[in-house]
Parts: C-alpha cells; sequence; structure tokens
C-alpha cells in the first residue's frame, strides 16, 4: 500500500504542470548549435517519455562536439 493518498498525486501533477508553464525562456547563446539543442531540451515534456533517452543522447553529442570544437569552428558568437 502506497504512504501517499490520490490526492497527494493529484497535487503533485497540478504543481508541476504549474512549474512547467513557468519556467523561464531560453536565452540565446550566439551559438546556432546550442541554441538548437537548448530549444529540443526545452521542448522535452512535448515528447513521449520513451523518446526521452534519445533526445538526451542527441543533445549532450551536440553540446559536447560543440564544446570540443569551441574555438575552432569560426562560430564565434558576438559580445552581449
Amino acid at each position: 500500500m502506497s504512504e501517499y493518498s490520490d490526492t497527494d498525486l493529484s497535487d503533485a501533477m497540478e504543481q508541476e504542470q504549474v512549474d512547467q508553464s513557468t519556467a523561464e525562456p531560453i536565452e540565446p547563446t550566439g551559438h546556432v548549435a546550442i541554441d538548437e539543442a537548448l530549444e529540443r531540451l526545452a521542448r522535452l515534456n512535448d515528447l513521449e517519455i520513451t523518446s526521452h533517452p534519445q533526445e538526451f543522447d542527441a543533445i549532450h553529442r551536440v553540446l559536447r562536439e560543440s564544446l570540443a570544437n569551441a574555438g575552432r569552428d569560426g562560430d564565434l558568437p558576438e559580445s552581449p
């Protein structure tokens, strides 16, 4: 038997929806590949949970490649 009631679960789900709807917008970094990866991450909640690992892997790959090529790819952001 669970220590949580259906009301607790319902309250938690409602709070999670509120938290997701008040998320701050993503500030652009100036790097196209990184900005696209962050946008994919922001849209993760719209996807089926079964596709999350594939999305995380793809996003991680982009970020890892961007970091490895930092300063070598000629894609320098403008200073704010």
